[in-house]
């Protein structure tokens, strides 16, 4: 065994003020006193006093504390290279103790309590729930709290929270649910067409001088033609549609690229009565080639949306000389426009045809005959008659009021959607039972309940058989259902949620626009399905081959050949610096402010995302210590003076390598050479935004392992030596996102099982979640 394991027993056995030496192994006592006191007493800068750590192994502070310490002397970080090292011998009998003390405990706990924490549906499971047992298509999950970011996943329940706000927001959602599902009345369905020619406000608009806003459209022998990217004009609610009722809406346009010798962007986006904008829909339009584009949206009383089309500001000089009349330059002509909707395959549609049987009369063997029919689906599980007598019970003061069935079945019905056996998950310590590990699976793969076929196995003890069970993840993982997991999953570990919480710099960055925002996000979710669906290796999340892209981020990344928004698979260009999820744009714009990129943020999302090795936080007295920085300039010189700090180098000697190398990425995603600056540049003389070349970019470094690289390339290479770690960290990313649970002391040797079976055909990313779910970590409580 290496030297290194020397602290982990140092650590773990150290008898101080609280630790009794005749409790541990008398050659451990020895070398705790001659090895590790000095350096981790009362006097220490460092978080770790050995005088004041209990060995209490029940105490969960403590129990972490050597945990940690023991991380840290495997990864290498302690002791000091510096430090005399003891007999290897001793050491080796002494590491072998502390770990198995510390496994025995952890299970002991796993045992009477389990490894997963009660928890609740996430805000996204209950949004995915409710339309999949209402069978509804709005999402009621505005009324709830954002979730909690204190853990890596919003699955894991030991920080969830759940308050007075989440218990009325749960009442709300339920309210507006049933709302939707219980939609009775004549057939809503209407087909609206735009008068684009008859229209006041768009004749008045043509004529309205430019500084009122107008003079940027021009009527049309059919339709009629748009210059300039507005959201006023061609907008639903102006041109005298309001959304009547909830629900899915088919928006038919018929457009072309007018007066243009290239394409035109062409755009649908949706404002929400709070403010917010959504582009739904994107395409590139041909000159003079009419296309008709059908787009499918949820839309809300109060919801209004647009056409419109990305304008260059650069182009539109004469049209702000000469006006719409007589302007020659590029535009989107709008030739017909129409909606649809709401959409419904029958009426009444399917979610109140489940709730409400023919007739209004209110009985209660009508309302516990549906109550007896939902509860199973509710609960995804088996319910007693008692259960079911007990929510029907609930709508006795309707009945006997004289209600219609609508209001008496909604009181029971709320009561379910908002009861805690619907938003808990009901598990027992030890191996979970059939109908609860449906629910494990289906909450993996597809966000929502299990569905029929899930709940059918469960009610014959199949599912837990492992060959049903891995037939069962790939129907799921086959299902477009899956695409949730997809999303979710890849959102909360590489962060992309906050993939648009920051506004890029216009004036560094004016090539940054809505249509490219809306391009880097489908990429790294496109990526990850094709790992997924052909059990690709995962090797390809360090570099790859290939990607996808579309027309827009094709030109973002200087990949000749795609010529319109639909995203494709593409090899990637030797002369391309692309390859693996860390130089994808959605990765890059995500760790970077919108203005500048910092080497820490990203080495520290490197570390900590992607392969799992978090640094550990700064010592009480980081604070206090103030590298000489005078005279430095570059982020590479600064970084430098705080490395030359004994206690800043311990974290920043692991933190920057990967930093440095991303440095070749700005913060919109493209490769550079050089940074840019504010300042005259290329696009001063065209009245837009400026800025020149500044410092060159320096992607070099060397690891923390001391192997040199001289930019990103050559760094992918060093990550794929640690191919391992990469996907030590991947299943242990999926184990805590699919169970709740983050994994503990014991869950490890797991983990390493499930390594050590994949580790032969490459961790193949299919085969690795085939693991998982067959490992006790997912099976039991």
């Amino acid at each position: 065994m290496n030297l290194k394991i020397f602290l982990s027993i140092c650590f773990a056995v150290v008898c101080a003020s609280q630790l009794k030496a005749d409790s541990l192994d008398s050659d451990v006592a020895t070398l705790i006193e001659s090895s590790c006191i000095g350096c981790h007493d009362a006097g220490t800068e460092t978080q770790l006093n050995f005088e004041m750590l209990s060995d209490d192994l029940s105490d969960a502070a403590s129990f972490r504390m050597w945990v940690r310490v023991l991380d840290r002397v495997v990864s290498g970080e302690m002791p000091p290279p510096s430090s005399e090292r003891p007999d290897a011998a001793v050491l080796r009998t002494a590491a072998d103790s502390v770990k198995m003390r510390l496994r025995s405990h952890n299970l002991a706990v796993q045992k009477k309590r389990g490894r997963v924490p009660a928890r609740r549906l996430t805000k996204r499971e209950y949004g995915y729930t409710i339309r999949d047992l209402l069978k509804i298509d709005a999402d009621v999950t505005d009324y709830l709290p954002d979730e909690s970011e204190s853990s890596s996943f919003d699955t894991v329940g030991a920080s969830q929270r759940l308050s007075a706000i989440h218990v009325e927001g749960y009442l709300k959602a339920a309210d507006v649910a049933l709302d939707h599902a219980l939609q009775v009345g004549p057939n809503p369905y209407r087909v609206h067409a735009f008068d684009l020619h008859g229209s006041a406000l768009l004749n008045d608009f043509h004529e309205k001088p430019l500084t009122l806003g107008g003079n940027v459209t021009r009527k049309l022998s059919e339709g009629v033609a748009l210059f300039r990217d507005t959201d006023y004009l061609l907008q639903s609610g102006a041109l005298g549609f309001g959304v009547p009722v909830a629900g899915n809406y088919k928006i038919t346009a018929t457009v072309e690229a007018f007066q243009a010798t290239e394409l035109i962007p062409y755009k649908l986006i949706v404002k929400r009565p709070s403010g917010g904008a959504t582009l739904v829909e994107v395409a590139d339009l041909k000159p003079d080639t009419p296309e008709t584009i059908e787009t499918i949206v949820f839309l809300n009383p109060g919801d209004v949306f647009y056409v419109t089309l990305e304008s260059d500001e650069a182009k539109l000089g004469s049209l702000y000389a000469s006006g719409a009349k007589n302007f020659a330059g590029p535009g989107l002509a709008l030739r017909s426009w129409k909606v649809a909707g709401p959409m419904s395959k029958s009426w009444p549609p399917a979610s109140a045809k489940q709730l409400r049987p023919d007739g209004n009369v209110a009985t209660r063997e009508r309302v516990q005959e549906v109550v007896g029919r939902m509860a199973p689906a509710v609960f995804r599980r088996p319910v007693s008659a008692s259960e079911i007598a007990a929510f029907t019970n609930l709508a006795s003061g309707a009945i006997e009021e004289g209600r219609d069935f609508d209001r008496a079945v909604r009181v029971p019905l709320r009561a379910m959607l908002t009861s805690s056996k619907f938003l808990m998950f009901n598990e027992q310590p030890g191996k979970l039972d059939d109908f609860a590990l449906a629910n494990r699976l289906s909450y993996f793969l597809w966000r929502s309940m299990p569905d029929d076929e899930l709940l059918a196995l469960a009610s014959k003890a199949s599912l837990s058989e492992p060959n049903t069970s891995a037939d069962q993840v790939d129907r799921l993982l086959s299902d477009p259902k899956s695409k949730r997991f997809v999303s979710d999953f890849l959102g909360q570990w590489m962060r992309l949620y906050k993939v648009n919480a920051t506004s890029p710099d216009e004036q560094l960055y004016p090539e940054f626009d809505e249509i490219l925002g809306h391009a880097i996000v489908r990429e790294p979710e496109l990526f990850f399905s094709e790992l997924v669906r052909e059990n690709l290796s995962l090797r390809n999340l360090i570099d790859s081959d290939f990607t996808f892209v579309n027309r827009r981020l094709a030109e973002h990344y200087g990949i000749n050949g795609v010529d319109d928004e639909q995203f494709r698979k593409v090899t990637i260009p030797d002369d391309v610096h692309r390859g693996g999820i860390l130089t994808q744009a959605a990765v890059l714009k995500t760790t970077a402010n919108g203005t500048v990129t910092s080497p820490v943020t990203r080495g520290n999302f490197v570390l900590t995302n992607f392969l799992g090795q978090p640094p550990s936080p700064p010592p009480p007295s980081v604070g206090s210590i103030e590298p000489d920085i005078r005279g430095k300039t570059t982020i590479r010189e600064i970084l430098a003076a705080h490395r030359d700090n004994e206690t800043c180098n311990q974290c920043h000697r692991m933190i920057d390598p990967p930093g440095f190398a991303l440095e070749s990425f700005d913060p919109i995603g493209n490769y550079r050479t050089r940074y840019r600056a504010v300042g005259p540049g290329l696009l001063a003389m065209f009245g837009g935004a400026s800025y020149h070349a500044g410092p060159a970019v320096d992607a070099s470094g060397v690891t923390a392992e001391g192997k040199p690289f001289d930019g990103i390339r050559q760094y992918k290479q060093r990550l794929l030596e640690q191919q391992d770690q990469v996907a030590r960290n991947f299943v242990s990313q999926l184990v805590v996102y699919s169970t709740g649970g983050e994994i503990e002391f014991a869950d490890r040797e797991v983990v390493e099982e499930i390594l050590s079976e994949t580790k032969k055909d490459d961790y193949r990313v299919r085969d690795l979640i085939h693991a998982v779910v067959q490992s006790r970590l997912f099976r039991e409580k």
